[in-house]
């Protein structure tokens, strides 16, 4: 079997033969009519370079087809209606594009290795648009949903078009019905009013809630301390938020024990714990709580308990917290003890000093999520019938297929931006053990989050590996595989949240890092070049004569090269990506985008 190669990007030599033979047919004619001779064989001669000519131009016209698509195409808009009509039944639409294979990468290898200017028609924009040209067919992407069940890591740099990317989706999914949560860290206003749009396109804008501290009057109320099966899951749900050296580290696991105990207080007393009264207690005393949960304990345990207590209440120097105290210890524990009201007792009990130093990287966090009008947005006070915002939590906004979108505004308080985000996602992962162990109303649930190396946490990590069973979809964005690191302290734990992501979608990256990241694990092809050989020889004959010799060949040549190059990805234009997806496939792909 021979084997044929061809450079596409040559000069249009078609061009210059359909001109001549198309030149050459007027000539006959017209010599024919000046000649005086008989048309007929002038005719057929005509007919010939005529017909010749045609099929050239037409070989002409491909040639040129192929070429000009290497300038790029123009941006594509879409609105709602045409979006629904381009939506698949059990598919996510991704666009238009192809399926990246060897030819691709073929007549990527033939312009990389050639002078551009040669070859490429001069364009202005960012990016190289030759990359998504280089097939001269296009049809609608689709990505099968079951397979974001294994969650979507999208990745780009600044302006590379993750944001509208995030709107395709986000809209598709709010089409489809489905509970949506969105996390912003920046707040973009126009993700926010897509969300929005969609819902009221389907005739349902009341299942539109939004959250943003910087528009407090507006913003609806989230509780993310609502959701628990274990009241232990709060304590850990805020200390997770403290720096610290992992578990080991002492402020840490003191200030977990102190939280712990306050909110198994609140609990025991019929409270329902929040980020408000949890601070108070810690920052002014647990008195109070001490007092509410002795006596409850003892009004369902112990009968007549109140006249039996008088003589420890006697002094009144000691106050009634201590008198209960004593009295517990003296006439309860050894009849109806409760541990988790123990730890209360010795943590009242425990030297004030010490405490507050213990705790003093705790109170500083709970200030920042409480103070001013976060202690309404993250604490609702459900009795107050004065304030008319809505009150949400996740459990609810899954259970009534809500579009939730929350706002971190991470560019006024990156900090407390971040705080919020991670202890939404704590609380997600607590509503996400509950689907996952008793299966209640599990209706997919598609969790978008931007920007998720500013929140990203350990719940984050038990959703990505447990959320599957749970139908919870995740889809990440970022900009850096290093963002995940820096956040996370170390290379392997950011493999860790990565290492559960099936699907990537890669738009324009520039840092190395992160292109080989993604372009790990494609398989390798094989590419066809063209060897030119040449050489010369001299040598002596017989009877004292020179002998000169030469040859010159060519040679079709083979070798390995990566499917899609690395450093491509940094020269994608806007909204234009690279996905791989379960299955293996590598898609090249275009955005749209979406317009009222």
């Amino acid at each position: 079997m021979v084997e044929t190669y061809e450079m596409p990007w040559r000069p249009n030599f078609e061009l210059v033969a359909a001109t001549g033979w198309g030149t050459s047919a007027a000539l006959c004619l017209t010599l024919g009519a000046a000649s005086g001779l008989p048309m007929s064989p002038f005719i057929w001669m005509a007919a010939l370079g005529g017909g010749m000519g045609v099929r050239r131009a037409h070989q002409a016209w491909r040639h040129h087809l192929k070429k000009s698509r290497l300038a790029g195409k123009r941006l594509k808009f879409a609105s709602i209606k045409e979006l629904q009509a381009n939506m698949k039944d059990g598919a996510i639409w991704l666009g238009n594009g192809f399926e990246w294979d060897q030819p691709h990468t073929q007549l990527c290898y033939e312009i990389l290795k050639r002078d551009k200017s040669k070859i490429l028609p001069k364009v202005e924009q960012m990016g190289a648009p030759w990359i998504h040209g280089v097939s001269m067919t296009e049809e609608d992407l689709q990505l099968p949903i079951n397979d974001t069940k294994g969650h979507l890591l999208i990745v780009g740099t600044t302006g590379s078009g993750k944001t509208r990317l995030f709107d395709l989706l986000v809209t598709q999914a709010i089409l489809r019905g489905e509970a949506v949560i969105i996390i912003d860290p920046k707040g973009d206003r126009e993700l926010r009013e897509n969300a929005r749009r969609a819902c009221a396109a389907m005739g349902k804008p009341e299942r539109f809630v939004w959250f943003h501290p910087g528009f407090p009057e507006k913003s609806a109320r989230i509780d993310p301390m609502k959701n628990f099966s274990r009241a232990t899951e709060l304590a850990s749900r805020i200390a997770n938020l403290l720096p610290g050296e992992g578990p080991a580290d002492p402020f840490k696991s003191y200030a977990q024990m102190a939280l712990n105990n306050v909110v198994q207080g609140l609990v025991l007393t019929g409270r329902q714990p929040n980020l408000v009264n949890i601070r108070a207690h810690l920052e002014g005393g647990l008195d109070d709580l001490v007092i509410r949960a002795i006596t409850i304990w003892c009004d369902k345990h112990i009968d007549l308990w109140e006249d039996e207590a008088k003589q420890f209440l006697a002094n009144p120097k000691d106050g009634r917290a201590m008198g209960l105290i004593r009295y517990y210890r003296a006439k309860v524990h050894h009849r109806k003890p409760n541990t988790d009201l123990e730890g209360l007792l010795s943590m009242f009990e425990h030297d004030r000093t010490h405490f507050g130093k213990m705790i003093a990287s705790l109170l500083p966090l709970l200030g920042q999520l409480t103070s001013g009008h976060m202690g309404g947005l993250l604490s609702p006070n459900r009795s107050d019938d004065f304030d008319e915002r809505p009150i949400a939590d996740m459990a609810s906004v899954i259970n009534l297929g809500q579009v939730c979108y929350i706002g971190l505004d991470s560019l006024t308080d990156a900090m407390v931006g971040s705080a919020i985000g991670s202890i939404l996602l704590a609380d997600l992962a607590s509503v996400a053990g509950d689907r996952y162990n008793y299966g209640v109303n599990n209706r997919p649930v598609n969790i978008f989050v931007d920007e998720a190396a500013e929140v990203v946490n350990d719940p984050l990590i038990q959703i990505l590996n447990k959320g599957r069973g749970a139908e919870l979809r995740l889809l990440i964005a970022t900009q850096t595989f290093a963002d995940f690191v820096t956040r996370l302290g170390s290379e392997p734990k950011a493999r860790q949240v990565l290492g559960n992501i099936n699907n990537l979608i890669s738009l324009r990256v520039t840092d190395n890092e992160t292109q080989t990241y993604i372009t790990d694990g494609l398989p390798t092809v094989r590419v066809k070049y063209v060897m030119t050989t040449q050489g010369s020889s001299i040598g002596t004959g017989g009877h004292e004569t020179m002998q000169f010799g030469g040859n010159a060949g060519e040679r079709l040549m083979e070798e390995e090269a990566e499917l899609f190059t690395p450093a491509l990805l940094g020269q994608l234009p806007n909204l234009e990506y690279v996905a791989k997806v379960s299955g293996g496939r590598l898609l090249k792909g275009r955005l749209p985008i979406l317009k009222e």
